[in-house]
Parts: C-alpha cells; structure tokens; sequence
C-alpha cells in the first residue's frame, strides 16, 4: 500500500487507504498524489486513472482516531476517505495541528460553560448554543460520513438541485445563514433525518410515499425548524451529556465515538415542545416563502391512515417513523395550513426529484 508525496512520488503508507464515492458503502483501496493546488486519489494498480480530483483548499481532515486514522472529505463532494495521519503531507499535518491548538483553548472555555449551563442548571439549549458553529459542523461532517455510507446516495443534478432551490427559501425564511445540505439517500424508511451542522438526510421511502411535492416542502419544512433551532445538538446534549459536549468541541472525536454519537442522532427523539414547535415553525416558513402550506398536515393524515389500515397489516417503513415522532392526530388539526401560495416544485421538478432514487 502506497501514498504519494507533494512531487508524485510514491512513500509508505502505514496503513490502508479507503475511498468512499458517496454512491454505495463499497470501499475502495486507493493511493493518494498531492500537487500545490490538489490530491487525486487513484486507484491501487491503476494510476492512470482518478477516482476523484479535490481541490486542497476545499479539504477538511478529522482530528484522528486512536489509530491515526483521520477522515477526509472536500466541500461541495460526497465522497470521503480515510487514511492513516502519517500519509497527510506536512502543510496538511501543521494545519490540522493549528486548527487543533486554536480549537483546545476555545473549547476549554466553551465548554465549561455548556458543560455548566446544560447539565447543572439543566438548559441543554443554552449549552448548543454556545457551541461554535465550527465545531459543530465538524460534528455534523463526521455522523454523516458515517450515516450516509450505509447506503446509497441517491443522485440526479435536476432532481438535487430542485431541492436545495427549495430548502434555500425555506432557510431564508427561517433566517438561517448557512447553507443547508441536502443528501437523498436510498432507504426504504418514510423519514427525514436532521444532523448537527445544517445536514438533512432525506431518505427514498418518504419520497415514495408522499403523494405530491408540496407535502415532501411540508416535511423538509418541519426539519428547517428542527436546524433553526438547533434541536439535533440540544437533543444530543440532553442524551449524552458530558460526552457530547466533549466531542462537538473537539475532545475525543475519534471514528469510535463519532459512530456513537452517529447511532444516538439517527436513533433521537425529539420532545412533543420541539416537534411542535417544529411543525408550526414549518407551516410559517412556507407561509412566508409564498407557498401553499397544507402540505405537512396533508402528510401527517396519510400516515396515520398507513398506520391505521385493517388489511395487510402496517409497514415496518410507518412503524420505524411514528417510532421517533409523536402519533397524534392534533398535529395534522394543529397544523392545516393554507392550500394558497405556489406548489413547492413544477411538475417537471417534482418528476427529477422522484427519479433520483430511480423511481421514475
């Protein structure tokens, strides 16, 4: 197993490298060659051929694991890799190592604020706010490197970028600065996953089930309010307490503890206050975006009628979702909205996006 230096050439790599293009959980053994401006990851035996080309000012490296094996990935790309911290080349290395120091003193203040503030007066949404949005993008990064390499990343440019025009009017709606990211993913699950960091994983089973675009605005508006807010890492910090804090600001955020952390998102609860406020938070940003917004209670009714049909039983897909929401129907009363406004997408849109999983 070989890594490339900064002129091309070949040096030891103390242990595998892995690529994940983001398409399949596949892995593939790769080498890696650094230039001034970019890292081309090639494949073992092939170096003629690119797997992929990321710009180097787009990189970002994970603290490493207790095996010195660090996280890759570029902004704007799907994939990632991972490789021992030996093979980074030494302007990589330093980087990584000011970025660490910088974020150690910053976190020894932050976190005994939060530490104190969420876990002894017990306000876990004042200890997430006073997270760096730095840190916890890095968080976010990391469970969903791991999230999303279990399955299948569902692509199609029309499709995604409809999405995220979408997501775009909602967030500035919601007065979210950041840019939300958007992952489709091939799941048979009727559910939307937010994550630290402005990430929302959306997965094929709700795609499948929705009956029109304007409930799918209705459920990626409810998980806008979930960002605003910031409930993911509020609801992580009352879940896992000291360790959350720890990781989020950069203590121990090895692969073992991110695969923690990333089991205990996709597994949380929100409570009934934060799924309230979610669902009318999300009916107001529609509202405000000039779209009709009868969409979510429309979605909520079509559950609860999969849920509730005499024949053939109750899918494990509806089961899993009411297993993390409340199953109430005074959240479809509450929550009705108004069918004036635009429809979320075209019909044209709303076809490129039910295609991305390759449902046509």
């Amino acid at each position: 197993m070989v890594a490339h230096s900064e002129d091309g050439a070949a040096s030891s790599a103390p242990r595998g490298t892995r690529y994940y293009d983001g398409r399949n959980a596949v892995a593939h053994e790769a080498t890696l060659r650094w230039s001034d401006a970019f890292l081309s990851i090639l494949p073992i035996g092939d170096e003629t051929a690119e797997l992929a080309v990321w710009p180097r000012e787009r990189l970002t490296v994970s603290e490493p694991d207790p095996d010195g094996q660090v996280v890759m990935s570029c902004k704007g790309q799907p994939g990632r890799l991972m490789t021992d911290a030996r093979t980074l080349p030494q302007q990589m290395a330093a980087r990584r190592m000011r970025g660490r120091h910088y974020l150690g003193w910053t976190a020894v203040g932050v976190a005994t604020l939060a530490i104190g503030v969420a876990l002894v007066v017990g306000l876990p949404s004042v200890g997430a706010a006073l997270v760096p949005r730095s840190a916890e993008a890095r968080l976010g990064d990391m469970v969903e490197t791991l999230v999303v390499g279990r399955h299948r990343v569902c692509s199609g440019a029309d499709g995604q970028h409809a999405l995220e025009q979408l997501e775009a009017r909602l967030a500035q709606a919601a007065k979210i600065d950041e840019p939300v990211r958007l992952v489709v993913i091939d799941s048979k699950i009727v559910n939307a996953v937010t994550l630290p960091g402005g990430r929302v994983i959306i997965m094929r089973g709700l795609l499948d089930h929705v009956n029109n675009a304007d409930q799918l605005a209705g459920v990626m508006a409810h998980e806008t309010g979930h960002i605003a807010r910031r409930d993911p890492l509020v609801s992580l910090f009352r879940r896992a307490g000291i360790r959350a804090v720890g990781a989020t600001l950069g203590f121990n955020v090895g692969l073992a503890d991110a695969s923690s952390l990333a089991g205990q998102l996709v597994g949380l609860s929100y409570s009934r206050e934060m799924e309230r406020l979610a669902d009318a938070n999300g009916v107001a940003y529609l509202q405000a975006s000039g779209l009709r917004s009868d969409g979510l209670a429309a979605f909520f009714a079509s559950m609860e009628k999969s849920a509730d049909k005499k024949s053939g039983g109750t899918s494990s897909s509806v089961l899993e979702f009411f297993s993390d929401h409340p199953r109430t129907v005074d959240r479809e009363k509450l929550n009705r909205g108004s069918s004036l406004g635009d429809s979320a997408l075209t019909p044209s849109q709303w076809a490129a996006v039910r295609a991305m999983c390759g449902k046509p």
